[in-house]
């Protein structure tokens, strides 16, 4: 997200992107917060619409009531499109989603996209003390080359190695649950289910507590927003022991344990139909959510982690920002990671503007982070883990979230705290910037 309003303000920007050129499909959707829409306004050339619209978030009760805990629009799309929408934008990429390049401008910076390449190093420049020196690896072919740049911002997610460079090894971690994904055409659930979830996020938990599930529509194949072809998201989470998380995380296919994600494809059969007939026989899931589950094909696993928010974002005498994940990962109940990434790219458009002194975009940045850090803590020990973590978490946020109206007021700023914000985009990538 950075690099787009940096390209457009004349300035050159290399991204260096450690996975290859072709992506495998995400199954995930990526909430429109303020921040996004802020972004998009400013610098989306694209006319055509690409997410789909709700109305409301919305508790579904064992009995299938339905009860509404907050109004408001907001917009939902796929990591697919928004990622290829991106790519549009910055180096017209051309893909299903966009099969045309939007309109360049005479006052658009030079791009360059570099896939399959990844930072092992990063210094300052021994002849030009102003600059900083990336050391580049082809993953093919092991070449190595040097990239020299004024800024270097790192979006290389939460394992981040330009985070461990400057701040030690990663503390990345578990949280004890995961969460099970996968997708529905709208076309294959029954007219009641669909009903009962249009136009919403729905959230529902299990008659046990300890289980909690959201729904929600997206965009489907290449985009599509017509109805009936749009695509029924579904993340069911699951508290997980150490044990059980060696046998769920085994590939299907070669054995081997996967980290964090089982691929769509991967998951093993029996542990999948374990699951789904353990939600039916002990009636775990109201009947929507069940109908929903049950027709999913293709699931795919995801370990929830996070990572602490660091006291700093900003190295080098502010020649190397953190940003994203890479600064803190967030857990996805407020659904907020592309919000979050948004709202950096912001700062750091204002800051390479001169518009915001290096203080300020580490200390709105760092805040920033920290206050939805422990909003993100609140709704996850809320939903999935002890009731005492989650009141200790929601102190901890509404006192940040006070700190942070105190200093609006005092500065004449806006508060930091978005309400409603969605989001989840990881992008792995680290970007060169040359001002």
């Amino acid at each position: 997200m950075c690099a787009l309003p940096l390209k457009h303000a004349g300035h050159s920007v290399t991204i260096i992107e450690r996975d290859g050129g072709d992506r495998e499909s995400h199954q995930a959707g990526i909430g429109m917060g303020l921040d996004v829409y802020r972004l998009l306004a400013q610098h989306d050339r694209i006319r055509r619409p690409f997410s789909s619209r709700n109305t409301q978030v919305q508790l579904v009760k064992h009995d299938g009531s339905v009860q509404v805990m907050a109004y408001g629009r907001g917009g939902i799309t796929t990591w697919d499109a928004f990622y290829y929408r991106l790519r549009s934008l910055f180096d017209g990429h051309v893909s299903s989603y966009y099969p045309t390049a939007p309109q360049s401008s005479d006052k658009d910076g030079h791009v360059s996209y570099e896939s399959g390449q990844e930072v092992i190093d990063i210094a300052r420049d021994d002849e030009d003390d102003s600059q900083m020196v990336l050391t580049v690896r082809n993953r093919d072919t092991q070449a190595v080359s040097k990239i020299r740049a004024d800024l270097v911002i790192a979006a290389d997610g939460a394992s981040s190695s330009i985070r461990a460079r400057y701040l030690g090894a990663h503390d990345r971690r578990s949280v004890g649950y995961v969460t099970w994904r996968g997708t529905v055409p709208e076309s294959k659930v029954s007219e009641a289910t669909l009903q009962t979830l249009k136009r919403s996020v729905s959230l529902h938990r299990t008659l046990d507590q300890k289980q909690h599930c959201v729904i929600y529509i997206m965009p489907g194949p290449d985009g599509s927003l017509e109805p009936g072809e749009r695509l029924i998201n579904c993340a069911w989470y699951t508290n997980e022991s150490p044990e059980s998380l060696d046998e769920i995380l085994t590939d299907r296919i070669d054995g081997h344990r996967h980290r964090n994600t089982v691929p769509a494809g991967r998951i093993r059969t029996e542990i999948w139909d374990a699951r789904v007939k353990a939600a039916r026989d002990k009636g775990m899931l109201a009947a929507p959510f069940l109908e929903v589950v049950e027709k999913i094909e293709r699931p795919f696993l995801q370990v929830i982690t996070e990572t602490d928010p660091p006291p700093h974002a900003a190295f080098e005498d502010g020649k190397v920002l953190l940003v994203g994940e890479a600064l803190c990962q967030l857990r996805p109940h407020t659904g907020f990671s592309s919000a979050h990434a948004a709202f950096h790219a912001l700062c750091v458009h204002e800051y390479v503007r001169g518009r915001m002194t290096l203080g300020e975009i580490d200390d709105s940045v760092t805040r920033f982070a920290r206050l939805h850090w422990w909003q993100s803590l609140w709704y996850g020990e809320m939903y999935q883990g002890r009731k005492i973590s989650a009141l200790v978490a929601a102190c901890h946020f509404w006192w940040h979230a006070t700190v942070d109206r105190f200093r609006a007021w005092r500065t004449g700023r806006k508060p930091l705290l978005r309400v409603g914000a969605a989001a989840q985009a990881d992008e792995s990538v680290v970007a060169a910037v040359a001002i």
